[in-house]
């Protein structure tokens, strides 16, 4: 059973005032292969935004398979249902909680890093005993760990 990952953001207009009774839609697509076999993945979340725009949704991560083809499309709209944004290809490497815009950062290079043994994945936590708390099949000998503190 994969894990999840807590994903968080506030969700802003373009004058950078937070948008209260905003949805975020996050949409899961594609493949993997998980216990021996491959599994057609996909999955559509959606999350309220609170008074201050904040909004967190627990996402599967989809870089404990093998071949890492899944990947997640998250949107946000305001109150009155218009695009704010739109995210694609965000690749979640392990279960530990991150922001949305570390996660837009770090997303292409975890992706190779999951087709690629040798290459490093750069994960970002607030505490590196979170990092230390991931089960064994979610580290790597070759990660980056950045501690970003809250």
């Amino acid at each position: 059973m994969p894990s999840k990952a807590t994903v968080h953001g506030v969700l802003m207009d373009a004058s950078l005032n937070p948008i209260s009774a905003g949805k975020i839609i996050a949409t899961l697509n594609g493949s993997d292969m998980f216990d021996g076999g491959v599994r057609i993945v996909t999955q559509k979340i959606e999350a309220t935004t609170n008074a201050d725009g904040e909004w967190a949704i627990d996402l599967v991560v989809n870089g404990e398979g093998h071949d890492g083809t899944s990947s997640w499309m998250v949107e946000g709209y305001n109150q009155f249902v218009s695009k704010v944004f739109e995210l694609k290809s965000l690749f979640i490497a392990t279960a530990l909680p991150i922001a949305i815009g570390d996660l837009e950062r770090t997303s292409a290079q975890n992706l190779k890093a999951s087709k690629e043994a040798g290459s490093s994945r750069l994960l970002i936590c607030s505490r590196y005993e979170e990092y230390l708390d991931l089960p064994q099949s979610q580290r790597r000998d070759t990660d980056v760990v950045l501690v970003k503190g809250v």
